[in-house]
């Protein structure tokens, strides 16, 4: 529907927008598919065991709404297959206290039930390592001096319910792209360091190393624990078998690892117990998970409209918010366009991605295989960037034939919040206004405003930087950055039903439109680009 209210014959019929929209808000089963797969599945670490049966689950799940085509594509990284089973810590002199605490990811296993004696180690330059040089072997090395939660001065919770609000909430997004080129250059220094930490230590043998759960953004993490990248190795690869350092990693909760480290540090003998158990595979492969809605038009049925959220998750929660609710979203839209009888001129093409935490492996392996490839550094400095779309580009975009067949591409990562706007990537002000057309019959629902600029780099980075339209959302961060991000937290707790079902209502509806549109979909300008008919 164009702003002025005269229908295109090439719109999607109201009828079906009703349709959409009364079945999604009145019988929604979004809430309902992202606690099927959190608590039914857990968390989704790539690689792993839970990650393969949650490629099971989502395989029934697009088959049972009737998607075609659902098929498996392997993503080029291979890692280690891991899980952890037991793990618990124990502070048992001077006093006992139970320590909540996690295995960093891919951390080796303990080898049973062991017992050892803390010391901090305050290691922030390779300068540091001389004053713990044969001090550290058999010890548990407390990595870090105590580092205070930070007190949040703002609700834990937050919605944006004003256009200030909204303001307040792109700020940090804007303000991150204008500091982009100095923090990919501190990913340099950063791993070159954690790198030779990661030697220091492995030569110095210690029994374990415990480090404080990181802090969050907006405060709230006192109490949780935030299990991500491991601290070790360099950019936290310790999925590559090669990679990961010798020694067991545990990850504690910020008061507890403050008090060990306090007494340690002011010469009270700390005394732990602890045992790690992992389960391991050896190094394996991962898939992104497709399926498909064949396009009805003779001219358009060849082209694609990509819809897609990560299927992995980090391992200290189940991956609810992140991002259960974003393949939650799509599945319950790709639902909710069956229903309404919508009949696509172009194919839609549903892909959850596997390895999104790891550095969007799995778009990055998906835009190689289907779309093409734009040649990056291999300069040390640049090589340190684990995000290979984020490395400078040293040449063209190898582009194949299907890169030109590619209409659009959505990602949906933004926790549970409600949209409150659509980012269109930037530099293409004619796809922006072609949005603002298609959200006009959903405006009472909050989320009609439009971004033509980028939005945090998610899965969506990929395709944006080869040149193709692509739309992510702007949601109410409720407590997704102060509780729930990478934390033991994300839970089905975590999620908001009512946001879920006006959002795949908002998803469906825009996928509808583009994959209905006559027109192209305008794309930003891109060059130089170099095609090639493989």
């Amino acid at each position: 529907m164009l702003l002025g209210g005269t229908a295109r014959a090439q719109d999607v019929p109201p009828a079906q927008i009703a349709a959409i929209r009364a079945e999604g808000l009145s019988h929604g089963q979004a809430a309902t598919i992202a606690t099927d797969l959190a608590d039914g599945i857990g968390g989704r670490l790539t690689w792993s065991p839970n990650l393969e049966r949650a490629n099971r689950w989502a395989e029934r799940q697009l088959a049972g709404i009737g998607l075609g085509n659902v098929h498996r594509e392997p993503i080029a990284e291979r890692g280690l297959s891991w899980r952890q089973e037991t793990v618990w810590l124990r502070m048992t002199a001077p006093d006992s206290m139970m320590v909540v605490a996690q295995a960093a990811p891919w951390s080796v296993g303990s080898q049973g039930d062991q017992q050892g004696e803390a010391v901090v180690a305050s290691i922030a330059t390779v300068d540091d390592f001389a004053q713990y040089r044969g001090r550290l072997a058999g010890k548990v090395v407390l990595l870090g001096d105590p580092r205070a939660p930070i007190l949040s001065d703002t609700p834990l919770a937050q919605r944006l319910q004003s256009e200030a609000d909204v303001e307040a909430a792109l700020a940090p997004i804007r303000r991150y792209f204008t500091i982009r080129p100095d923090r990919l250059k501190k990913f340099a220094t950063d791993g070159d360091f954690r790198a030779k930490l990661g030697a220091f230590l492995a030569a110095e043998r210690p029994a374990m190393v415990v480090t404080a759960s990181r802090a969050l953004p907006h405060g709230g993490d006192s109490g949780l624990l935030t299990v991500d990248e491991p601290p070790l190795p360099a950019r936290g690869q310790a999925w590559r078998p090669g990679q990961r350092v010798p020694f067991p990693i545990l990850i504690a909760e910020p008061e507890a690892y403050n008090r060990m480290a306090r007494l340690a540090q002011g010469g009270v003998p700390v005394s732990l117990a602890w045992r790690i158990d992992v389960a391991e595979q050896g190094a394996g492969s991962a898939a992104n998970i497709v399926a498909e809605m064949p396009g009805t038009d003779r001219r358009l049925s060849r082209e694609v409209v990509v819809v897609g959220a990560h299927l992995d998750s980090w391992a200290a929660g189940t991956g609810a918010t992140d991002n259960g609710a974003g393949v939650a979203m799509v599945i319950e839209a790709m639902r909710l366009l069956r229903h309404a009888g919508v009949q696509p001129r172009r194919t839609i093409r549903v892909v959850l991605y596997a390895g999104e935490e790891q550095g969007l492996l799995g778009a990055q392996s998906y835009a190689e295989t289907h779309l093409g490839r734009v040649p990056r550094s291999q300069s040390s400095e640049q090589a340190a960037i684990p995000v290979e779309s984020w490395r400078a580009p040293v040449g063209p975009l190898a582009a194949l034939p299907e890169w030109r067949r590619v209409a659009a591409v959505f990602n949906v990562d933004g926790g549970s919040g409600r949209m409150r706007g659509v980012f269109t990537g930037g530099n293409n002000p004619a796809m922006a206004a072609r949005v603002r057309d298609w959200l006009a019959p959903l405006a009472d629902l909050g989320g009609a405003r439009v971004f033509d600029e980028s939005n945090w780099p998610a899965d969506q980075w990929v395709f944006s930087s080869i040149g193709l339209p692509t739309l992510s959302f702007l949601q109410d961060p409720l407590d997704y950055d102060s509780r729930a991000h990478h934390t033991n937290m994300d839970m089905a707790e975590r999620l908001v039903p009512a946001d879920l079902a006006i959002n795949a209502v908002t998803l469906a509806t825009l996928i509808a439109q583009a994959a209905t549109d006559d027109e192209r979909l305008p794309r930003p300008p891109l060059s130089p680009v170099q095609e090639t008919g493989r």
